[in-house]
């Protein structure tokens, strides 16, 4: 037997109790106040009550591991990229559009000097027009 969910035992409860508060409320005298008769032995709380609680249990299916299975995959090692092709000889007084990687730039006397792997280049141009002579500086 399946034990029903918890949202809906309590929702099946509520419709009953609205259902039975409506009819007594249809039975209420005009003065206000329900209409209850009166405790039979003696009064307080200890007689029958109007109201239940439902109690409700979940079971839960035990989680059962049997085993636990462990596949070695073997690594695949790439071979590293090749390397870069070599750049092009540093040639004194010749312009390049752009600079080598890892550049530092020095500002002397107004104009932008660049040292990239101990080759010097002077910043010749500006806007979209830059261009880089390479300068023999010491």
């Amino acid at each position: 037997m399946k034990v029903p969910p918890l949202l809906a035992v309590v929702a099946a409860t509520a419709a009953t109790i609205f259902a039975a508060s409506g009819a007594q409320a249809q039975q209420r005298s005009i003065g206000g106040g329900f209409r209850s008769p009166p405790p039979t032995h003696g009064g307080g709380m200890h007689g029958r009550h109007r109201f239940f609680v439902p109690f409700v249990y979940e079971r839960q299916d035990p989680v059962i591991i049997q085993r636990e299975v462990v596949r070695e995959v073997p690594v695949v090692v790439e071979p590293p990229p090749p390397p870069p092709p070599p750049r092009e000889p540093y040639v004194v007084g010749k312009s390049y559009t752009s600079l080598p990687s890892g550049c530092m730039k020095l500002i002397e006397g107004g104009a932008s000097y660049y040292l990239c792997s101990g080759d010097w280049y002077r910043q010749v141009g500006s806007g979209s027009a830059v261009k880089y002579k390479a300068v023999a500086k010491s």
